[in-house]
């Protein structure tokens, strides 16, 4: 009959295990001192060999003739053991959990051993027993005879009672290192005489995460289709496709797009690719990248030198927060699958944000483009994407690059506005016409003033308006008309669910810093008295600076209080500041 690789190859030795030299060396170190104890728990993921090593354990506390801590595999004991051993119990605690077997196995504990030195008992997945097996099982792990050593074995240490774990000496199994596992593979190819490819190797070794008994199986299962295995044999076997379509998919990521890469989606489904496992290696290729740009080599990214080397090329385009933005979406996405009937709704949406940035407001996706506008500019490209000028409206960016910088002007005049040279002059002849005689010398120079006149109080006198004889063009603008928020419901979108529907019929305009809601009466009740903070915060973030919420029918209050303040004139004032830029003193009454 043909014995699997995993159970031809399982190492007899303490020196045969691989990547638990941390284990291994302290027993060997108890077995030499005489030190062993009288109870062991092994704890570990599969296939790291836990039950391996208890077996080796076993045999060489038994054995006659021990080498550096090892069994020697010569003497009658060791060989007996190989066979069948009637002092060494292996129990199955998932099939024999229950309380009477513990009693039965308490009742046979108390007999001597046959030959060997010590009756050891292994029970593999311990942590399937139950809580009386537990509770019977605790006073003889406690204080047992002297001629018993008990090893336990799980993959689940949290499922066993601390009462337990206090009385044993833990032992902690690491995954196999994907080198080690590399090198084992190798070697057991050469032993049954086949080939196996260094990169076949590597990529058992990585789908097997750690298990040398799952690398060991897929292995066979290889060389049952081939002599000669390669890497495609082993994704063939694996049932896993190449790595072309994860690095296809980032790259229209970053392309932003969303049209091709839901259509690649949709033919990877159609071709049974299960959308949670593609998740799931989109998150493990991201984090390729990630390292990758952080300057990690080929064996802590754990990928072949091929692919490696596409990692290095891909992520010279992205940036690391680009690359951190990507991860985040895509872990928010996967941890959501499990709760949902259509995982490829999820997906789909998850792609669409990944090459929608704009959708997102949060401070990495705002980071993310940026980090692109700034790639663009290094290239000398211009940006696709809209620029938001913060009123309802958009313009292209090369639009943008035209805008001319605004430059406040000079004020030469009391009312700060550049009058023309003529204007002046006949402003000045109006002004000298309204003074009494003994301020136009003082004023214009003609007469100088009486040094007993110099501080007198004028009556008030009948000055020009303002705005006389000015011209419309240099006139103060009248206040715009609110205009439309294009993006008002892009807004409303990101408030809770309760206060969408409230305000689902409602318009916004804006003018200046000021967010004018229209639509029902208790939309707009709503908005502008309950939930005010919450929308005002939401369209800041949104539109970029901070503003203030007002119902619409304020609009025409708020254009008359404005027009009313730019255009009240205090007479008296104008008088004043005119008679002090000519250097005269004025005393109030």
């Amino acid at each position: 009959m043909y014995l699997a690789l995993y159970r031809k190859y399982r190492p007899r030795t303490f020196d045969d295990v691989i990547s638990q030299e941390h284990i291994t060396t302290t027993l060997k170190n108890q077995l030499k001192n005489g030190q062993s104890s009288h109870a062991y728990l092994f704890t570990g993921s599969r296939g790291t060999g836990k039950t391996t090593c208890a077996k080796i354990l076993a045999k060489a506390l038994n054995c006659t003739n021990l080498k550096d801590g090892n069994p020697c595999l010569e003497c009658d004991l060791c060989k007996s053991i190989d066979e069948d051993f009637s002092d060494i119990t292996e129990i199955d605690a998932a099939s024999n959990n229950s309380v009477d077997d513990v009693r039965i196995m308490k009742e046979e504990s108390f007999y001597a051993p046959m030959s060997g030195k010590y009756k050891v008992y292994i029970i593999d997945e311990v942590h399937m027993l139950s809580i009386q097996a537990f509770n019977a099982l605790l006073k003889l792990i406690e204080e047992p005879p002297a001629h018993v050593v008990f090893i336990l074995a799980t993959t689940e240490v949290h499922k066993v009672p601390a009462t337990i774990l206090s009385r044993c000496q833990r032992f902690e199994f690491r995954r196999i290192d994907i080198n080690d596992s590399k090198k084992r593979l190798l070697w057991v190819a050469e032993q049954e005489g086949k080939t196996l490819t260094e990169d076949a190797a590597f990529l058992i070794s990585k789908i097997s995460e750690g298990g040398m008994r799952d690398a060991l199986s897929l292995l066979d299962q290889c060389f049952s289709v081939s002599d000669n295995v390669t890497a495609d044999t082993v994704r063939e076997c694996a049932g896993i496709s190449g790595s072309d379509y994860l690095f296809r998919i980032a790259g229209l990521i970053y392309e932003q797009s969303t049209a091709e890469l839901l259509m690649l989606l949709d033919e990877l489904i159609s071709k049974s690719k299960d959308v949670t496992r593609l998740c799931e290696e989109l998150i493990s290729h991201y984090r390729g990248l990630m390292l990758t740009k952080a300057g990690a080599d080929a064996l802590a990214v754990c990928v072949t030198s091929d692919d490696f080397e596409k990692l290095k090329e891909q992520s010279d385009r992205y940036s690391l927060e680009q690359i951190m933005r990507c991860i985040s979406i895509l872990s928010d996405t996967f941890s959501q699958m499990g709760r949902v009937r259509t995982p490829a709704l999820l997906l789909e949406m998850c792609f669409i944000r990944l090459c929608t940035p704009k959708l997102d407001i949060d401070e990495k996706a705002l980071s993310a483009r940026i980090d692109r506008l700034e790639q663009i500019i290094e290239n000398g490209a211009p940006s696709p994407a809209p620029y938001y000028n913060g009123i309802g409206s958009s313009i292209s960016a090369p639009e943008k690059s035209v805008i001319k910088e605004y430059t406040e002007p000079v004020k030469s005049e009391p009312f700060g506005i550049e009058l023309p040279e003529k204007l002046k002059e006949k402003e000045k002849e109006n002004t000298r016409k309204s003074m009494p005689e003994d301020l136009k010398s003082a004023v214009f120079g003609t007469d100088p003033l009486p040094e007993k006149q110099a501080n007198v109080d004028f009556p008030a006198v009948e000055l020009p308006r303002a705005d006389e004889n000015i011209p419309p063009e240099t006139k103060p603008k009248q206040p715009d008309r609110p205009a439309p928020l294009a993006i008002w419901q892009d807004i409303i979108s990101t408030l809770p669910v309760s206060i969408q529907y409230g305000l689902e019929n409602t318009t916004a305009s804006i003018s200046g810093n000021t967010l004018y809601i229209s639509g029902g009466k208790l939309a707009v009740t709503m908005a502008v008295t309950d939930y005010r903070e919450m929308i005002q915060k939401a369209a800041s973030k949104a539109i970029g600076r901070n503003v203030a919420i007002s119902s619409a029918d304020n609009i025409d209050n708020n254009i008359e209080k404005q027009q009313i303040s730019e255009s009240k004139t205090d007479k008296v004032s104008i008088f004043l500041d005119l008679a002090r830029s000519k250097g005269i003193e004025i005393k109030k009454k």
